[in-house]
């Protein structure tokens, strides 16, 4: 099959965190040996079309490079919603995807349409259908959370969303979401995305840096950041000495580095930005416990699966996350981690003190994770699950 791939976040070179997920699901039905291309938009130093760790890619400009601020850094709601600058260069975003999406079928003579989150891809397909193709549509969560703050939206994403020959989620907390919206349950597949292969490996836990836990995820209010800094001071006022890293980068970064001092937590936390893939799969071998303590944000957003949480799995790290969006999908509380209420640095501390303190738990805990992992989220499980929906999207199963 020839598979059209329609997103706003794709990687910008191989080692890019951002969309790295896009680029592991086209791989993957490409190791089935469908032909895959991407279509996503422009940035400042990117080219028009390029190859992108073995795979097609054609990005769309919708402005000037200066202008081009809208993809890739996880802020497009924020700047929509904040600026009336932006929500025009929004509206070109979306003209110039359309127009894209148009121009690479005609070209491309793809069997299925794959668009990725209902805005602003879904408007490449919508209304109209001006790519000819079958759909289809993948929510990631927070395209669907934001109708929470925004439902009025839901009579522009409701048909965006019933137009779509199959729609997929990326976890089941999702589904009533989707079908409060009229998409019948037999159009629905729960299909999270997949790990980037080979890059994450479980080390001995006796490798391991005592004390050190880790965090990883941009820098905005949903991955909650904030808290796995506020559970390290908890920890060290309880005279342990906790460590923490914080992987990401992103618009809370100024803030984050206020609280570390406000705390006095300097040599305690450090903030290590955006690192390429490698160097974070060595923090996942290396480090004692993961924290993600994700949370509903001021737009009513939540995570809605985790990927993080899959990476740390492969690599044998013991996770504390919240019980928050689709986290509960990932981690079994007790069996494959442990959950705690989100906005509760002190529950945060408890959890990660506990596995601290009792390495037989935290192994236990590891090892059924990565069991877990292997059955449900293997790379090779996921990319058959897709094929299987594209297939009946183009009317072949």
């Amino acid at each position: 099959m020839k598979i059209l791939l329609v997103t706003h976040n794709f990687p910008r070179h191989a080692d890019d965190m951002a969309g790295a997920f896009l680029l592991a699901l086209a791989k993957g039905q490409q190791a089935l040996g469908h032909e895959i291309r991407v279509v996503a938009p422009h940035a400042a130093g990117l080219a028009e079309r390029e190859v992108v760790g073995g795979v097609d890619v054609v990005r769309y400009r919708y402005g000037t490079d200066d202008e081009e601020t809208l993809a890739y850094a996880g802020t497009m709601h924020e700047q929509a919603l904040r600026s009336w600058a932006a929500r025009w260069r929004l509206l070109q975003f979306v003209r110039a995807g359309r127009r894209a999406v148009r121009r690479e079928c005609a070209a491309f003579t793809p069997d299925v349409v794959h668009v990725h989150w209902w805005v602003p891809g879904g408007f490449a397909v919508w209304p109209g259908n001006p790519a000819g193709r079958p759909v289809v549509l993948t929510s990631h969560g927070t395209d669907l959370f934001l109708l929470d703050r925004f439902p009025a939206a839901r009579r522009i994403a409701g048909p965006i969303f019933r137009a779509a020959s199959q729609v997929t989620v990326i976890s089941t907390p999702l589904v009533e979401r989707v079908e409060r919206l009229g998409v019948p349950a037999e159009r629905i597949t729960v299909l999270p995305m997949p790990l980037t292969a080979g890059r994450f490996s479980s080390a001995p836990r006796n490798t391991r840096e005592g004390g050190r836990l880790l965090f990883v995820g941009r820098l905005i209010e949903r991955k909650g950041a904030e808290f796995a800094i506020r559970a390290v001071a908890e920890l060290r006022r309880q005279g342990r000495a906790a460590r923490l890293t914080v992987v990401g980068d992103g618009a809370d970064r100024p803030r984050l580095e206020a609280l570390v001092k406000e705390l006095g937590l300097f040599g305690v936390v450090e903030l290590a930005g955006a690192l390429p893939h490698d160097a974070v799969a060595e923090h996942y071998r290396t480090a004692s416990v993961l924290l993600m303590p994700a949370v509903t944000d001021w737009k009513g957003e939540q995570e809605g699966f985790g990927m993080v949480l899959v990476e740390a799995m492969a690599s044998g790290l013991p996770i504390v996350a919240s019980r928050s969006g689709g986290i509960p999908d990932v981690v079994t509380d007790g069996s494959t981690g442990l959950l705690v209420p989100e906005r509760d640095p002190g529950a945060l501390a408890a959890a990660a003190a506990r596995l601290l303190d009792d390495p037989a738990l935290a192994g236990r805990l590891a090892d059924a994770a990565r069991a877990d992992l292997d059955r449900r989220f293997s790379p090779e499980a996921i990319a058959r699950g897709f094929e299987a929906v594209y297939r009946r999207a183009a009317g072949r199963s």
